[in-house]
């Protein structure tokens, strides 16, 4: 199908969209990679490496996905700013809202990753998906694939690979909405989960069953004004302007400082610190490059932004590509803030630990965060403080004051606790709570209904809305929720590895044949399932391997490991162990040893789950191109891209 088909449509030239692709290319891998090197200049406090990823490229993803739609042309006539809005705040979810902050208190350089993933795949999905997906006559992806590829194992690959990736996604936003329930009412993290279900299962049937309104852009903007509160709360309570966006450089010096100050009164040990803005200590640079890849590659394919926001059922062609580009301008300005949240909630923490607190007067919010799961104390999570007391002083060292080494904290519970226990008071960062508790029920919403909507286009015909709910999609979607709740419970992942994994399958097993589909004309419906095949089951094989199946992976592709010599003998020393172990109690610790040390060293050359898109996207698109030769589109197979 071509542009000059569609009335008014977006006409990217090709050379705009190399130029574009190869400029990408070097703000999403090639400038973070290179921060080692960057690093030895400094900026207004920043290291230049850090300032460059964490601010200067995610402004630049979004002034090139701008750039781009406006010289891409189409007619964009009566598009406002609210879809774009609405795009914008279905595209964070929790994940964006806490898992983010999280992840970049806890990795500190390396967890820019995850900002940095989403603002690439916004970018990504204005410069090679929007102008072409939206030329189709569909409202789904899954639409998508029967039409340009015709038949029905297209559109049902589509819809599994959705379905699984789906899950994951629901489960992270659930457990968001969890977080914010117990901050909010102080339970537990199971009635949490359990009051979020309930919650987001309401506003899904009320919204399907009476059409209630998306809010016109209204929920982002709420969810922007809920974050920016205790993100500019936060540096006031230090000292500080009000400006974290602009002083968080001296914040970093500050930070540094403020650890170098726990070592000397001897409140931390160097194997407690982990250096902010130092690169690739947590993750090596292939790891960070397929983490990024993942969640960008993910985001641009992710069934549900596309169907509800980018189908022609949902955007004139010519608007679709300021629309994304627009949502991608939105979310930077969102994830501008999250490095500076994460770097003042870090700085909160050390003030809190450099005051020299006795262990048997533990302020009480960190008993508090303490007992609702989100912070261990000397290894105890406790309402009790007296137990909390008797855990340190048993602890190797301990003079009865509280060390850095002596709280852990989740990179979920960071997020939501750090504000709290550093002395904000509770109108300061009970938003962030809320915020939390919105982008859940929000993304929550979108991925149940983008599915739903997805599965109807093959049964339905006319207007998306028009089939409302029938049996088939209310068990689809309460069975969804249903995994999803599960995942959350007993899963024992946080929001980082729900979110990234969830998209590094959507990923492996959506993205080759969608591209390959918009952009060259052999690809036929036998390569598009072939693409598929390849990139999800080698994505999703080796998720599930490191996630759950530690020791039967290591026991067939332990070659590819890359574990220590000394790593590998004790693998076999544990197996040998458990052979011989003679009584079921002395087995089943046996097999519970040897699972926790085969999931340090079950890997394939030391990829993270989520970086295995650094394989699994080759794979499909070997595949898909490969079998396309051998067995050419039919003229039935569908209409062909350009």
């Amino acid at each position: 199908m071509s542009d000059s088909d569609v009335q008014g449509a977006s006409r990217p030239a090709r050379r705009l969209i190399a130029v574009s692709l190869i400029v990408w290319a070097v703000l999403a891998l090639g400038l973070p990679l290179a921060a080692l090197t960057l690093n030895a200049v400094k900026l207004a406090g920043f290291p230049f490496g850090f300032w460059v990823t964490a601010v200067f490229v995610l402004i630049a993803l979004a002034a090139l996905a701008m750039v781009f739609a406006a010289r891409a042309g189409g007619d964009a006539s009566g598009e406002t700013i609210s879809p774009s809005l609405r795009l914008a705040g279905e595209a964070i979810g929790s994940a964006g809202v806490i898992g983010s902050v999280g992840a970049i208190a806890a990795l500190g350089y390396d967890g820019l990753a995850f900002p940095l993933g989403l603002a690439a795949g916004l970018a990504l999905l204005t410069l090679i998906i929007a102008p072409r997906f939206s030329l189709y006559p569909v409202r789904s992806l899954a639409g998508f694939f029967t039409v340009r590829y015709g038949g029905l194992w297209p559109r049902r690959m589509a819809l599994i690979i959705a379905a699984i990736g789906s899950v994951s996604l629901l489960a992270a936003d659930l457990r968001g909405g969890a977080l914010a329930v117990q901050g909010a009412f102080a339970t537990d993290y199971a009635t949490g989960v359990a009051l979020t279900t309930v919650a987001l299962s309401i506003v899904w049937l009320l919204r399907s069953l009476f059409h209630v309104p998306s809010g016109r852009g209204v929920v982002f903007a709420a969810l922007l004004v809920m974050v920016f509160i205790p993100v500019f709360a936060l540096p006031m309570s230090q000292g500080r302007l009000p400006l974290p966006l602009f002083v968080y450089g001296y914040g970093l010096e500050d930070l540094a400082a403020l650890e170098q100050k726990l070592i000397v009164n001897k409140l931390a040990d160097v194997r407690s610190l982990k250096p902010m803005t130092a690169p690739f200590l947590q993750l090596s640079m292939a790891n960070f490059a397929g983490l990024v890849l993942a969640l960008a590659f993910g985001l641009a394919a992710l069934p549900y932004l596309l169907g509800r926001h980018l189908s022609q059922a949902a955007v004139k062609p010519g608007a679709a590509p300021r629309r994304a580009a627009l949502a991608s301008v939105w979310v930077v300005w969102f994830l501008l803030a999250l490095a500076a949240f994460a770097v003042f909630e870090r700085i909160g923490v050390a003030d809190m630990i450099s005051k020299g607190i006795e262990t048997a007067a533990l302020p009480p919010a960190l008993v508090d965060a303490s007992g609702r799961g989100w912070v261990t104390i000397c290894g105890v999570a406790s309402y009790a403080s007296t137990e909390i007391s008797a855990a340190c002083a048993k602890a190797s060292g301990h003079r009865g004051f509280l060390r850095l080494q002596d709280v852990a904290f989740s990179s979920d519970g960071f997020a939501v606790a750090a504000p709290w226990i550093s002395g904000l008071p509770p109108i300061a960062f009970m938003p962030l709570w809320l915020a939390a508790a919105l982008a859940a029920l929000v993304t929550g919403h979108a991925i149940i209904a983008g599915f739903l909507a997805a599965d109807a286009e093959g049964r339905h015909t006319g207007p998306a809305d028009a089939a409302g709910l029938d049996v088939r999609s209310v068990v689809l979607g309460i069975g969804m929720l249903l995994l999803a709740l599960v995942v959350a419970m007993i899963g024992g992942l946080e929001i980082p590895a729900l979110f990234s994994e969830g998209l590094a399958v959507i990923a492996g097993g959506l993205f080759p044949a969608l591209v390959l589909g918009l952009f060259w004309r052999r690809m036929s419906a036998a390569g598009a399932i072939a693409a598929m095949v390849a990139g999800f089951v080698v994505t999703a094989t080796y998720i599930a391997g490191v996630r759950h199946f530690p020791v039967l992976m290591f026991d067939w592709t332990g070659g590819l490991s890359d574990a220590a010599p000394g790593a590998v003998r004790k693998f076999a020393d544990l197996k040998v162990a458990l052979a011989n172990a003679r009584t079921d109690e002395a087995g089943t610790l046996a097999y519970a040893a040897l699972w926790r040390h085969a999931g340090g060293i079950a890997n394939w050359w030391g990829l993270k789950p989520a970086a295995i898109v650094l394989l699994g996207i080759p794979a499909g698109i070997l595949a898909g191109v490969l079998v396309s030769l051998l067995r050419p589109a039919r003229s039935e197979d569908g209409p062909a891209g350009d």
